[in-house]
């Protein structure tokens, strides 16, 4: 055996290996059910992971002068977030969710209540699979929305102006996109 039968070895054991993410799945599955069926479970999950993946590009932003090595990897390094424009687009993104999202996620839950878990867990492979899939699927999506709203006037007028209030790109103006 070779040294890259052995690299394969690990990683078919690692990504394939369907027990990697069984315990993980089994707590979820076992002890917080109530909590993965209740449809304040999307709203929770998808503001705090936004806000979390938020967190080192705003940090980035506010200490803008104080971190001159980071403004070379700035579209606009003049130009930087004011304090009002991340209060504001943060109160979009909690808007967005409260008055969007959770009607949205109330709606589907009433209509088509969530199913358990399966008992078997996905493969670490079929896991990243899955959610590269869907970034990209979602990615794609957003571009169609977005050109729609830049193409539709009254799109553009009603929802998608407020984004082009914004001179300079940050990492909470993407709620503001529409």
């Amino acid at each position: 055996m070779d040294f890259a039968d052995i690299i394969t070895d690990i990683w078919r054991g690692c990504l394939g290996n369907d027990s990697v993410l069984q315990p993980l799945w089994d707590s979820l599955r076992l002890n917080h059910t109530d909590y993965l069926r209740s449809p304040l479970f999307p709203v929770v999950l998808t503001v705090s992971s936004y806000f979390i993946l938020c967190l080192p590009f705003l940090i980035c932003d506010v200490m803008g002068d104080r971190w001159p090595w980071v403004q070379q990897f700035k579209i606009q390094p003049s130009r930087r977030p004011t304090a009002s424009m991340l209060l504001h687009c943060a109160g979009v993104t909690l808007y967005n969710h409260v008055f969007l999202v959770l009607p949205a996620s109330v709606a589907q839950w009433a209509w088509r209540p969530p199913v358990d878990l399966p008992h078997r867990a996905p493969s670490l492979l079929e896991m990243i699979a899955g959610v590269t899939g869907n970034m990209l699927l979602f990615d794609f999506q957003y571009y169609i929305w977005h050109l729609l709203h830049h193409k539709i006037g009254l799109l553009y007028v009603t929802f998608h102006a407020i984004h082009h209030n914004y001179s300079s790109p940050f990492a909470l103006a993407t709620q503001c996109t529409g």
